[in-house]
C-alpha cells in the first residue's frame, strides 16, 4: 500500500487548492469518485513529463456514501459549528478536496480545468485559493502520526486526513501537528490557508476548536491511499471489503 504522493513529498513552488460540493450527491457519488480515482493519471499525461503532485481527498458524507466502512475510530464526520471567541465559527464545507502542485501555475490551472470539465454542471466550486512557496512540515519524518496504520482497518492502510482552515488574518495558532501553510491573496481578500494531517480526526477536530482566531471556512477530508484510489477508479471497491454489501457477504 501507498500513500497518495501529495502526502508524503512537499509541495512544489506553486500550488492549486480547490473544494467541491456536489448536487444531488447520494445519486452520483461513485461517478464523482471515479472522476476523483482518475485524475492523478489524467494529470500524469497532460504534465508530459513536467513534475507535479496531485492530492485527492473526499468529504465525509461523499466517503459515507461510497463505502460503510469507517475509516478512524469514532468515524468520520463534518466539523460542527462552533463558536471561538466572540465569533461563529461554520461547520467544515466540502464533498471533495483536489490540491495540484507544480512548477508552473498554468499547468495546475490546467488540470484544474481538466476536472471542472469532467464534473460538468454537478460539481460547484465553493473555495480556491493559488498560492506560492509556503512553510511545509516534512511529512516523510512524521508519518507514523500521519498514516493510517491500524490492523482493525486494513483498507484504509497508509491513507490520511487533512483539515483545511482559510483565515482574513495570519493564524498564530501552534500546534505539533504536521502542516502546509500558506499566505493567499485575491482580488477581494488575504490571508493565510492551512493543511494540516493526522490519522485521526478527532485531533483535527479538537485542533480546529483550540484556534487563536476563527478562520472564515473550514474543511474535513478524507485522504485514502493511491491504491484504495486506483480501486475507486477500476470500481473494484463494490467488489472487496469496502462494498456496500460486503457486509452481507462475509467480507
Amino acid at each position: 500500500m501507498q500513500a497518495q504522493e501529495g502526502v508524503l513529498k512537499a509541495p512544489y513552488q506553486y500550488s492549486l487548492i480547490q473544494k467541491y460540493i456536489f448536487d444531488d450527491l447520494p445519486l452520483i457519488a461513485m461517478n464523482v469518485a471515479r472522476i476523483g480515482a482518475q485524475t492523478p493519471g489524467m494529470a500524469y499525461e497532460i504534465a508530459d513529463g513536467e513534475p507535479h503532485l496531485v492530492t485527492i481527498g473526499f468529504g465525509p458524507m461523499n466517503w459515507l456514501l461510497i463505502t460503510p466502512d469507517i475509516p478512524a475510530p469514532g468515524g468520520f464526520r463534518a466539523f460542527d459549528e462552533v463558536d471561538i471567541g466572540d465569533e461563529e465559527v461554520p461547520e467544515s464545507e466540502g464533498d471533495m478536496l483536489l490540491y495540484f502542485s507544480s512548477g508552473h501555475p498554468k499547468l495546475n490551472r490546467e488540470l484544474a480545468f481538466q476536472v471542472n470539465k469532467l464534473f460538468g454542471k454537478d460539481g460547484e466550486l465553493i473555495e480556491e485559493v493559488e498560492v506560492e512557496g509556503g512553510d511545509h512540515s516534512d511529512v516523510s519524518e512524521v508519518k507514523d502520526q500521519v498514516l493510517i496504520e491500524d490492523r482493525n482497518y486494513l483498507d484504509q492502510a497508509k491513507s490520511c486526513f487533512l483539515s483545511t482552515h482559510r483565515f482574513l488574518s495570519q493564524d498564530k495558532t501552534s500546534t505539533d501537528l504536521p502542516q502546509h501553510r500558506y499566505n493567499y491573496k485575491t482580488d477581494s481578500e488575504s490571508g493565510d490557508y492551512i493543511l494540516t494531517f493526522d490519522n485521526n480526526p478527532s485531533k483535527l477536530e479538537e485542533h480546529s476548536e483550540s484556534l487563536t482566531d476563527p478562520p472564515a471556512t473550514r474543511g474535513l477530508f478524507f485522504i485514502p491511499s493511491l491504491d484504495l484510489l486506483t480501486s475507486l477508479r477500476m470500481g473494484g471497491i463494490r467488489m472487496g471489503s469496502l462494498a456496500i454489501n460486503a457486509r452481507w457477504k462475509g467480507h
